[in-house]
């Protein structure tokens, strides 16, 4: 399954939170994996604000705080991915497919592309919500639903897994070595 590289292609990690010092390992690892991606991809990380817990806020209501600045930034002519406990789980190998099969702009000469709104998409979204997970909404409105793992993580972990995971994609999806 030989793939071009995918100059037009956007991949941005949406995140409610912002990474704090103590965490600057991951810094590290997400930058280490986005040079790694740039031959194939532009990969942009963008933060939006967490939801301060406050007295009598429940978790549900912060989760549709965060789910309403969630919505109010994606664009309607993007593909969005949610990462969910909620979503499908996948091997390395199955992943990398799924990507292929699902992104137009990944896999342009496909005419099955499943999930696809728009064949000129050029830009993929995938959103993590705060650390009480995403609100039902977000996950329901998403074209895609994936589960990086059955684990739980620290919530700034997800970064660098999504980011090594996808890089593993494009190798695997490219036939070049690294995925084994």
């Amino acid at each position: 399954m030989m793939m071009m590289r995918c100059a037009g292609v956007t991949i941005e990690l949406l995140v409610v939170g912002k990474l704090k010092n103590q965490f600057s390992y991951i810094h590290e690892g997400v930058a280490e994996y986005i040079k790694r991606l740039s031959p194939y991809c532009k990969v942009m990380i963008t933060e939006l604000a967490e939801e301060p817990i406050k007295q009598g806020m429940t978790d549900e209501k912060i989760k549709q705080k965060e789910a309403e600045r969630i919505l109010a930034y994606l664009p309607e002519d993007a593909y969005w991915v949610a990462l969910s406990e909620r979503g499908s789980g996948y091997t390395s190998q199955q992943f990398a497919q799924e990507l292929w099969q699902r992104h137009p702009a990944v896999n342009a000469g496909n005419q099955t592309s499943r999930g696809c709104v728009n064949r000129n998409q050029t830009r993929m979204i995938w959103i993590v919500g705060g650390p009480l997970g995403l609100a039902t909404r977000v996950i329901d409105q998403s074209h895609w639903q994936v589960s990086l793992s059955t684990l739980t993580f620290p919530h700034p972990m997800v970064r660098l897994v999504w980011a090594e995971q996808v890089y593993r994609a494009f190798r695997i999806l490219n036939n070049e070595p690294y995925h084994k």
